[in-house]
Protein backbone atom coordinates (compact mmCIF):
# COMPACT_ATOMS: atom_id res chain seq x y z
CA UNK A 1 0.00 0.00 0.00
CA UNK A 2 2.74 2.00 0.97
CA UNK A 3 4.76 1.77 -2.39
CA UNK A 4 1.22 2.18 -4.25
CA UNK A 5 1.52 5.89 -3.05
CA UNK A 6 4.86 6.84 -3.35
CA UNK A 7 4.65 5.74 -7.07
CA UNK A 8 1.43 7.97 -7.20
CA UNK A 9 2.69 11.12 -5.72
CA UNK A 10 6.20 10.35 -8.02
CA UNK A 11 3.61 10.37 -11.06
CA UNK A 12 2.14 13.45 -10.10
CA UNK A 13 5.64 15.64 -9.49
CA UNK A 14 6.62 14.07 -12.83
CA UNK A 15 3.58 15.41 -14.43
CA UNK A 16 3.79 18.58 -12.87
CA UNK A 17 7.27 19.32 -13.68
CA UNK A 18 6.63 18.46 -17.40
CA UNK A 19 4.03 20.63 -17.14
CA UNK A 20 6.06 23.67 -15.66
CA UNK A 21 8.54 22.85 -18.55
CA UNK A 22 5.78 22.93 -21.26
CA UNK A 23 4.88 26.63 -19.88
CA UNK A 24 8.88 27.46 -19.37
CA UNK A 25 8.60 27.59 -15.61
CA UNK A 26 11.82 25.79 -15.33
CA UNK A 27 15.20 27.21 -15.08
CA UNK A 28 17.69 26.87 -17.87
CA UNK A 29 20.89 26.81 -16.61
CA UNK A 30 23.06 23.89 -18.87
CA UNK A 31 23.72 24.61 -22.09
CA UNK A 32 23.95 20.73 -22.98
CA UNK A 33 20.08 20.65 -23.96
CA UNK A 34 21.01 23.08 -26.49
CA UNK A 35 22.11 22.37 -30.04
CA UNK A 36 24.41 25.74 -30.83
CA UNK A 37 26.15 28.14 -28.01
CA UNK A 38 24.94 30.82 -29.20
CA UNK A 39 22.82 32.47 -32.41
CA UNK A 40 23.99 35.55 -33.59
CA UNK A 41 21.72 38.69 -34.38
CA UNK A 42 23.95 41.51 -37.17
CA UNK A 43 23.56 43.82 -39.77
CA UNK A 44 24.53 42.26 -43.06
CA UNK A 45 26.70 45.66 -43.21
CA UNK A 46 28.31 44.18 -39.96
CA UNK A 47 28.91 40.97 -41.48
CA UNK A 48 33.06 41.10 -42.45
CA UNK A 49 33.40 41.60 -38.73
CA UNK A 50 30.83 39.29 -37.92
CA UNK A 51 32.71 36.12 -40.21
CA UNK A 52 36.24 37.09 -39.50
CA UNK A 53 36.49 38.44 -36.19
CA UNK A 54 33.56 37.47 -34.03
CA UNK A 55 32.92 33.70 -35.60
CA UNK A 56 36.83 32.82 -35.95
CA UNK A 57 37.12 33.57 -32.19
CA UNK A 58 34.39 31.84 -30.65
CA UNK A 59 34.71 29.16 -33.31
CA UNK A 60 38.43 28.13 -32.94
CA UNK A 61 37.66 27.63 -28.89
CA UNK A 62 35.10 25.28 -30.43
CA UNK A 63 31.90 26.71 -29.41
CA UNK A 64 28.70 26.14 -31.90
CA UNK A 65 27.92 29.55 -33.20
CA UNK A 66 24.50 30.03 -35.22
CA UNK A 67 24.51 32.44 -38.30
CA UNK A 68 21.56 32.75 -40.77
CA UNK A 69 23.70 32.70 -43.96
CA UNK A 70 25.35 29.03 -43.19
CA UNK A 71 23.01 27.45 -40.38
CA UNK A 72 19.32 28.37 -41.81
CA UNK A 73 17.03 25.98 -43.27
CA UNK A 74 16.61 25.90 -46.66
CA UNK A 75 12.62 26.78 -48.00
CA UNK A 76 11.64 28.06 -44.34
CA UNK A 77 10.67 31.31 -44.13
CA UNK A 78 13.24 33.75 -42.43
CA UNK A 79 11.08 34.75 -39.41
CA UNK A 80 10.58 30.89 -38.97
CA UNK A 81 14.12 30.66 -39.13
CA UNK A 82 14.70 33.03 -37.11
CA UNK A 83 12.63 31.76 -34.28
CA UNK A 84 13.25 28.12 -33.85
CA UNK A 85 17.65 28.80 -34.34
CA UNK A 86 17.09 31.36 -31.62
CA UNK A 87 15.04 28.47 -29.67
CA UNK A 88 18.28 26.18 -30.43
CA UNK A 89 20.90 28.32 -28.91
CA UNK A 90 21.75 28.85 -25.35
CA UNK A 91 22.38 32.51 -25.49
CA UNK A 92 21.94 34.92 -28.39
CA UNK A 93 25.23 37.23 -29.07
CA UNK A 94 23.64 40.81 -30.65
CA UNK A 95 26.31 42.81 -32.36
CA UNK A 96 24.92 46.60 -32.54
CA UNK A 97 25.96 49.40 -34.81
CA UNK A 98 24.69 52.26 -36.52
CA UNK A 99 23.84 49.88 -39.37
CA UNK A 100 21.67 47.53 -37.38
CA UNK A 101 19.75 49.79 -35.66
CA UNK A 102 18.73 51.36 -39.15
CA UNK A 103 17.76 47.41 -39.84
CA UNK A 104 13.89 46.77 -39.62
CA UNK A 105 15.26 43.01 -39.49
CA UNK A 106 17.49 43.96 -36.66
CA UNK A 107 14.81 45.58 -35.05
CA UNK A 108 12.12 42.76 -35.71
CA UNK A 109 14.90 40.01 -34.52
CA UNK A 110 15.94 42.56 -31.20
CA UNK A 111 12.28 42.27 -30.70
CA UNK A 112 12.23 38.19 -30.86
CA UNK A 113 14.81 38.32 -28.04
CA UNK A 114 13.78 40.85 -26.00
CA UNK A 115 10.46 37.95 -25.01
CA UNK A 116 13.37 35.31 -24.24
CA UNK A 117 15.39 37.93 -22.25
CA UNK A 118 11.67 38.27 -20.16
CA UNK A 119 11.28 34.97 -19.55
CA UNK A 120 15.07 33.85 -18.54
CA UNK A 121 16.51 37.00 -17.90
CA UNK A 122 19.42 39.67 -18.77
CA UNK A 123 22.36 36.63 -19.30
CA UNK A 124 20.74 35.29 -22.14
CA UNK A 125 21.68 38.10 -24.23
CA UNK A 126 25.79 39.04 -25.22
CA UNK A 127 25.62 42.67 -26.27
CA UNK A 128 28.45 43.74 -28.14
CA UNK A 129 28.91 47.72 -29.13
CA UNK A 130 30.54 46.90 -32.58
CA UNK A 131 30.87 50.51 -33.51
CA UNK A 132 28.92 53.43 -31.29
CA UNK A 133 25.67 54.42 -32.39
CA UNK A 134 25.50 58.24 -33.44
CA UNK A 135 22.25 59.84 -30.92
CA UNK A 136 20.10 60.15 -34.03
CA UNK A 137 19.24 56.69 -34.61
CA UNK A 138 19.33 55.55 -30.77
CA UNK A 139 15.55 54.17 -30.37
CA UNK A 140 13.76 54.27 -27.13
CA UNK A 141 14.25 50.33 -27.17
CA UNK A 142 17.94 49.75 -27.42
CA UNK A 143 18.45 52.95 -25.32
CA UNK A 144 16.16 50.75 -23.12
CA UNK A 145 18.19 47.60 -23.12
CA UNK A 146 21.82 49.24 -23.40
CA UNK A 147 20.51 50.74 -19.87
CA UNK A 148 19.16 47.57 -18.27
CA UNK A 149 22.03 44.85 -19.94
CA UNK A 150 25.47 45.14 -19.61
CA UNK A 151 27.28 45.29 -23.09
CA UNK A 152 30.79 45.42 -23.91
CA UNK A 153 32.30 47.94 -26.47
CA UNK A 154 34.67 46.64 -29.11
CA UNK A 155 37.30 49.01 -30.18
CA UNK A 156 40.34 47.50 -32.52
CA UNK A 157 43.70 47.23 -30.65
CA UNK A 158 43.04 48.76 -27.49
CA UNK A 159 41.82 45.79 -24.84
CA UNK A 160 40.54 43.72 -27.58
CA UNK A 161 42.28 40.23 -25.51
CA UNK A 162 40.02 41.23 -22.28
CA UNK A 163 37.22 41.64 -25.15
CA UNK A 164 37.01 38.46 -26.23
CA UNK A 165 37.61 36.82 -22.91
CA UNK A 166 34.53 38.60 -21.47
CA UNK A 167 32.84 37.57 -24.91
CA UNK A 168 34.08 33.65 -24.46
CA UNK A 169 32.90 34.05 -20.85
CA UNK A 170 29.36 35.83 -21.07
CA UNK A 171 28.34 33.04 -24.07
CA UNK A 172 29.56 30.03 -21.84
CA UNK A 173 28.07 31.62 -18.62
CA UNK A 174 24.78 30.07 -16.95
CA UNK A 175 21.84 32.10 -16.64
CA UNK A 176 20.99 33.19 -13.29
CA UNK A 177 17.81 32.87 -11.94
CA UNK A 178 15.22 34.44 -14.52
CA UNK A 179 12.41 36.74 -13.28
CA UNK A 180 9.23 35.03 -11.78
CA UNK A 181 5.73 36.57 -12.28
CA UNK A 182 3.65 35.29 -9.06
CA UNK A 183 -0.13 34.45 -10.24
CA UNK A 184 -2.95 35.78 -8.39
CA UNK A 185 -6.23 34.01 -8.06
Amino acid sequence: MLNCQANIWILIYLFRVSNWKRKGYIRLNSSESFEYDAFVIYCDSDRKWVHFELLKRLEEIDLKVCVHYRDFDVGESITDNITNYVGKSWKVIVVMSNNFTKSEWCQWELHLVQERRRRYGKDVLVLIMQSQIDSSHMTNSIRSLLDTTPHVQYQQGLGEDLFWSVITKAVMKPFKDPPTVLKCC
